[in-house]
């Protein structure tokens, strides 16, 4: 049995085996709540993709939209179509805080007509909105970024990223995989494509954004990774990404996932794997798809 963790995004220039130490310890401490512990035969692998996901972001020279003034003084996107992107998450983001429009239009200076994806002070009237959020205009405006150069900017960063996460799973036998944040949908691309000799005893998918829908449009097909037996997704109600259960179309397939959607993330942003990994639930889940 080997515990395969997937980190997200943002954490270029970080030493993996640090960040590999940060996840057992977290879930070392949701076990230690129920009296259980990682046993020190189990084989735990974390690929790392960071540096790889930072490269390619600044290849691109996509910008951080926040950067720029209200006016859009210099905003230059990479085209059109990665503004309206961004915008389609920027505006899902913001319903699923439960943020009305109205509160845009506070932070909005420009003709009402002229509101829209590809409307510079308007995308930038979202961002300032969702500031209030835990997770805040910084982190929320890279993620859009970061997602978009991922998932849609050229086909070949995806192919690249899953490739190099795909070198940490062996040929054949069983795996407990865990993704957090973007990591949930690098997880999900690598696992549609493993053989069937590799087995998945559990998917444990921690502060998720597959649930927005600008994010699982572009996925190939949705549907239980063929050598999954189980999946488990976790989210904390506060967390801006992660607020839509994996539950309805095009996520109500058989087997059924089962969501946890009321953890209790201590972390600043609501969004920190140490706060998931420390969940006793999340961690109990994790520790009995790993026993032998």
């Amino acid at each position: 049995m080997k515990l395969i963790f997937i980190h997200g995004r943002d954490q270029q220039g970080k030493d993996p085996d640090a960040l590999k130490q940060i996840w057992v310890d977290s879930l070392s401490k949701g076990l230690k709540k129920s009296g259980s512990s990682i046993s020190p035969d189990l084989d735990i692998l974390f690929p790392f993709y960071g540096d790889m996901l930072a490269k390619y972001v600044q290849e691109a020279e996509s910008p951080v939209l926040s950067s720029f003034n209200t006016k859009g003084a210099g905003v230059q996107a990479n085209n059109d179509s990665e503004l309206s992107y961004r915008y389609e998450i920027l505006k899902e983001l913001l319903k699923n805080a439960g943020i009305p429009e109205s509160e845009v239009d506070n932070n909005y200076e420009g003709s009402i007509k002229e509101k829209g994806p590809l409307n510079w002070p308007w995308v930038h009237a979202i961002l300032r909105t969702l500031d209030q959020t835990p997770l805040g205009l910084d982190v929320i405006d890279r993620f859009t970024r970061d997602v978009y150069i991922y998932l849609v900017y050229r086909k070949s960063i995806r192919k690249n990223i899953d490739s190099e996460v795909l070198k940490a799973f062996p040929e054949k036998g069983e795996v407990t995989v865990v993704g957090h944040s973007l990591g949930s949908v690098v997880g999900y691309n690598v696992l549609m494509k493993l053989p069937p000799e590799v087995k998945v005893r559990s998917f444990i998918t921690l502060g998720s954004p597959l649930g927005i829908n600008a994010i699982h449009r572009q996925l190939d097909r949705i549907q239980n990774p063929p050598t999954v037996k189980t999946w488990f997704n976790a989210l904390d109600p506060g967390d801006v990404v992660a607020l839509r259960p994996l539950l309805k179309k095009p996520f109500d397939f058989l087997p059924t996932i089962v969501n946890k959607v009321d953890v209790d993330n201590f972390t600043d942003n609501q969004h920190g794997i140490e706060g998931y990994l420390q969940d006793p639930e999340v961690a109990d889940k994790i520790w009995h798809a790993i026993q032998k």
